[in-house]
């Protein structure tokens, strides 16, 4: 009777937290979405050593107001069940391991078990909430998660004078151009200078026959 009584202290003052705290991190809350009839097993992680036991509550979707305690279940394997809970139904054990993991099992699961599952885990001088919960929504069918971004495409890179330089976004031109317009440039002076020099060079050659000329009849 202590253990009743016990249970139902618990429930009626943690509720109104659990109800607020859920509706506070919907967005971290965990989906499930279990076939109906099959067997659906829930998480509630231990934050630290020294857990003793845990409460389940429910939310059911369809009744968002009402707020059901499942059952109590401590180290012992001993079960405490809410009025009116399916024994059956609903069934407690722990898993041990790095952190200690609280596990509801819920059998023959139906669109009536939709709904918003929370924990009470309790510690030797507390109790606090176990995790941000867990939605379940029978029957219904995962969301395909959205494609992984692709990684941007590099540029394979571009040999050079027998150099494997990174291609940048102008590819190799870059690289080419410049050595090019300087060739270009010096082919340009050399040109020139010898248009210039044979422009000179008729001149050049009539004032050596005037010097001749001149020495000749001097």
């Amino acid at each position: 009777m202590a253990r009743h009584l016990q249970v139902w202290s618990v429930t009626l003052t943690v509720w109104t937290a659990v109800i607020a705290y859920s509706l506070q991190s919907l967005n971290a809350l965990q989906t499930q979405y279990p076939a109906l009839n099959d067997t659906e097993l829930l998480h509630c992680e231990c934050k630290e050593k020294g857990c003793q036991a845990v409460f389940w509550y429910w939310q059911p979707t369809s009744r968002p107001r009402d707020f059901h305690f499942l059952f109590y279940y401590n180290n012992a394997d001993k079960v405490t069940y809410g009025p009116a809970v399916s024994q059956t139904k609903y069934k407690g054990s722990r898993k041990d391991g790095m952190r200690v993991n609280y596990l509801l099992k819920i059998t023959s699961i139906q669109e009536s078990d939709a709904g918003f599952y929370s924990c009470l885990i309790q510690y030797s001088n507390r109790n606090e909430l176990g995790s941000p919960g867990i939605k379940l929504r029978p029957g219904e069918k995962a969301p395909t998660p959205p494609p992984p971004p692709k990684p941007p495409k590099t540029p394979p890179p571009c040999r050079c004078r027998n150099r494997i330089i990174r291609r940048d976004p102008q590819g190799c031109g870059r690289l080419v151009l410049w050595p090019l317009v300087g060739v270009l440039l010096c082919l340009a002076v050399v040109l020139i200078s010898t248009l210039y020099y044979f422009s000179r060079l008729p001149k050049k050659c009539r004032h050596r026959l005037a010097m001749k000329k001149q020495l000749q009849f001097g």
